[in-house]
């Protein structure tokens, strides 16, 4: 079998164990959920932001000088454009994407060095195979989840705000386009640092503990000279992903693939040379 029919199998094993499972079913119908209150409180806030304007003041204005506050000029402008809602909702996801991928993968790896199934897929497929599919599983049900979230969304911000539904769709798939290279670094350090562990729960607690500590940094970042260390958490990659420059959008993408790829080569070593 080739590797990348390997990959394949791997995959499509992971996804339907992350459907399947009570754990999978319980966290998708809790995101559903979520999603849908989330939605109508967006939905609601963005035509309430609409109709409370104050004479004179145009809505595409405000929302420049708002996105002006966090953005470059260049970024603020084009987003002063978007449904205000849907942007929330990205904001929401690249937040929400931490979370939802340490508990979707915290055990993917773990749970079977625990109980020894792992031993049932590496005389079957490489060890390679093996990790790059538990990745890419991991990834493909991350953004499975927040797609599911996303449509809610468009389809409140559709029914409440009275937008165009051609905007909507619009800044909706690209503000979904923009969360999937930081769901993807997400998933390689929650990959690389799950599946170093035997016992799911101190996998699960590791994660969560690296995934604060890239935040420290971001902090710290911000707080010191040392603006590199903000690179370090893929969720400060979101400015770049909005950005009208098309170099600009490069480098968000070359930062985040640089810390897919890396920390799941990784993963894939450390696994090579480990006893199972």
């Amino acid at each position: 079998m080739s590797p990348f029919a390997e990959v394949q199998l791997v995959t499509a094993r992971e996804l339907r164990k992350s459907f399947r499972s009570a754990k999978g079913i319980v966290l998708a119908a809790v995101s559903v959920a979520g999603g849908s209150a989330v939605a109508m409180l967006f939905a609601w806030f963005e035509r309430l932001q609409r109709e409370k304007l104050p004479p004179g003041i145009d809505a595409h204005d405000a929302q420049e000088k708002i996105f002006s506050g966090v953005y470059p000029p260049d970024t603020a402008a084009r987003l002063a454009e978007c449904p205000y809602s849907l942007w929330m909702m990205l904001m929401g996801t690249l937040w929400l994407a931490p979370l939802l991928v340490a508990l979707l993968d915290f055990d993917a790896v773990s749970a079977e060095l625990q109980h020894r199934t792992v031993r049932f897929w590496t005389v079957r497929v490489r060890r390679s195979s093996y990790m790059l599919g538990k990745y890419f599983g991991a990834c493909l049900s991350l953004l499975a989840v927040t797609f599911g979230m996303n449509v809610i969304v468009w389809g409140a911000t559709a029914a409440v705000s009275g937008l165009p539904l051609a905007s909507i769709l619009r800044w909706g798939l690209e503000f979904f386009a923009v969360s999937i290279p930081i769901c993807a670094a997400w998933c390689g350090i929650a990959t690389l640092v799950g599946s170093q562990f035997r016992t799911p729960m101190l996998s699960l607690m590791l994660i969560f503990a690296t995934f604060f500590g890239l935040w420290i940094l971001r902090v710290a970042a911000g707080l010191s000279k040392a603006a590199w260390l903000a690179y370090l958490y893929p969720n400060a990659y979101d400015e770049f992903l909005l950005s009208p420059s098309a170099l600009v959008v490069a480098k968000g993408l070359l930062g985040t693939g640089l810390i897919a790829a890396v920390t799941t080569a990784l993963a894939v070593v450390l696994f090579e040379r480990r006893d199972v």
